[in-house]
């Protein structure tokens, strides 16, 4: 799929109040080598338009990071998720190992702490390839 097509669908999952927040982002320097785009440029622009000028300005790699960053940043990590996976073609480390020494098993572990507590992660030893999950509940 071209850059310019993943961009516009995964800036078509924005609602109107995120894209206009997107747009803000663009506007500002996020990333080494990625120019912030004028205002001026994105103000009451389309996502066509918007999807048109980011790929003016950068290119296809600097434009789909730059996506990511800002939909980070917006706290939208599973439509930057998305945007990644079908970016790289959907693979994954689970998906594309075929080797027969695989990693260890581990049980799931819960770490907890009480109000106002600190948790620290634990630190990954070995092989840091693979799939990890990490889900953060707030009691």
């Amino acid at each position: 799929m071209g850059v310019q097509l993943l961009l516009m669908e995964t800036l078509e999952e924005l609602d109107n109040c995120e894209f206009e927040k997107f747009k803000w982002f663009l506007s500002t320097e996020l990333m080494n080598g990625c120019k912030p785009i004028p205002k001026s440029y994105l103000e009451g622009k389309p996502r066509t338009e918007t999807v048109s000028k980011m790929a003016q300005m950068y290119d296809d790699d600097s434009a789909v990071n730059l996506t990511l960053e800002i939909l980070r940043r917006m706290n939208m990590n599973n439509t930057a998720q998305k945007l990644k996976n079908t970016h790289t073609g959907g693979t994954t480390a689970a998906s594309s190992t075929s080797s027969s020494a695989s990693a260890p098993a581990v049980a799931p572990t819960t770490i907890s702490a009480q109000q106002g507590g600190v948790v620290i992660a634990p630190t990954v030893s070995g092989s840091t390839a693979g799939s990890w999950n990490i889900t953060i509940n707030k009691a």
